[in-house]
């Protein structure tokens, strides 16, 4: 019985190495920021990951909802700072590869991403003159290191020195710190990219079918039968794959799967607002702020801006370590990865409110039907997603 449940033919190979992170592209091209790749701004976005000054309370930090020991996720259905978000926090590890970020996808970039929270009244509070006032403060020697912006802090020298919080400010000086804010950014952005995802068993399961997929003994010591039957479903029947595939088991996509509507008095519009978003966005690819040349930027060049199945749709995240990274879904509606999968074994359609909704939220899934046994073999393959926790990496915690 062991041996027919570890059979692979040399096509099943094949596919199966397609979700190995052997197989993760290198990193992608970030034309937007000439930073991106730059060990010195690494070094310095580090820093200002973990800095707990860059918050109107002096507590929060970037590490404070992405925690290295929960694989930079905080392990809330919403997360907490200044107060509470609407969503929660997902992890960073492997995000550089995704070409939108955060659930509604609002964001193009990693350092324009790593602005959102810096402005958030719930999470670090600050405004772009507050922030530009800390760097000044902690790390105006560095900045003017790197981005040669002397200029910059000369020109914004009088109105940091003002007590008052919001002075008027002029076009220049708007230019000025606009400029410094995307800085921060980018240099966050270095240092996210060098985060690294270690292989799981799956990874080194598949590695031993590439190398000899006739030691039965050695395949069952890394997934067990169960592990492996999950995995079978997760390819084929279940059809999970159609959209978390790849190394990272996503497909970066926007998909309205029904998920319990987590406040129906404010209905979650998803993707559908994150469009709007991203058009009015003062940090995008397109904007004075972005080191992209005319031919760059194609995401947001042909940009879907509209159709219902924008309405209620949220990215389809990675399930690399899911196992650990729980409350689901985008608001922590499901606790366990047992209610995730009733969910989709049995979903009920998504929650619509002609008041709030500006069409019928498109519906993406279709029941599995599936049983007990084969539930319980889909969540034993999950598991064997998780990587090891680097116990030595120096990125993976504060300077």
């Amino acid at each position: 019985m062991a041996s027919e449940n570890y059979r692979f033919t040399d096509a099943d190979i094949v596919f199966l190495n397609r979700f190995t992170l052997a197989t993760l592209p290198s990193l992608p091209a970030a034309p937007d920021n000439l930073v991106a790749d730059d060990p010195y701004a690494a070094a310095l976005g580090q820093q200002l990951f973990f800095d707990t000054r860059l918050s109107v309370n002096g507590q929060v930090a970037c590490a404070s909802c992405h925690q290295p020991h929960k694989y930079f996720t905080d392990g809330l259905p919403r997360s907490q700072a200044l107060g509470t978000t609407r969503r929660n926090a997902p992890t960073i590890l492997g995000a550089t590869h995704s070409p939108w970020l955060f659930w509604d996808g609002r964001k193009d970039s990693l350092w324009s991403q790593a602005l959102g929270p810096l402005q958030d009244i719930n999470e670090h509070g600050l405004d772009r003159l507050g922030l530009v006032r800390i760097i000044r403060q902690h790390y105006r020697r560095e900045f003017e290191q790197l981005f040669s912006n002397k200029a910059d802090w000369v020109q914004l020298q009088r109105v940091i020195d003002r007590q008052w919080r919001k002075p008027r400010l002029t076009k220049r000086q708007k230019a000025a710190v606009n400029r410094i804010v995307s800085q921060a950014g980018k240099v966050i952005m270095a240092y996210e990219r060098k985060l690294q995802l270690h292989p799981a068993r799956f990874d080194r399961f598949v590695g031993q079918l590439q190398r000899d997929n006739k030691n039965i003994q050695l395949l069952a010591d890394l997934m067990s039968e169960e592990e492996v039957a999950g995995m079978r479903l997760f390819m084929g029947r279940a059809n999970c794959a159609s959209c978390h595939n790849g190394p990272l088991f996503t497909n970066y996509e926007f998909h309205n799967i029904g998920a319990p509507e987590a406040d129906p008095e404010n209905v979650d519009l998803g993707r559908y607002v994150g469009v709007k978003l991203l058009q009015h966005d003062a940090f995008t690819c397109l904007s004075a702020q972005s080191d992209a040349g005319a031919d760059d930027c194609q995401e947001m060049r042909f940009l879907k801006k509209q159709g219902k199945e924008l309405v209620g749709a949220f990215k389809t995240p990675t399930l690399r370590n899911v196992a650990h990274t729980g409350p689901y879904m985008h608001a922590g509606q499901f606790s366990t990865l047992e209610q995730v999968l009733a969910h989709y074994n049995s979903p009920a359609p998504p929650y619509y409110d002609p008041g709030q909704h500006p069409s019928r939220p498109h519906f993406d899934i279709l029941p599995l039907g599936l049983d007990e046994l084969q539930i319980k073999q889909l969540i034993a393959f999950l598991q064997t997603l998780s990587s090891p926790i680097p116990a030595n990496d120096p990125l993976w915690s504060a300077p």
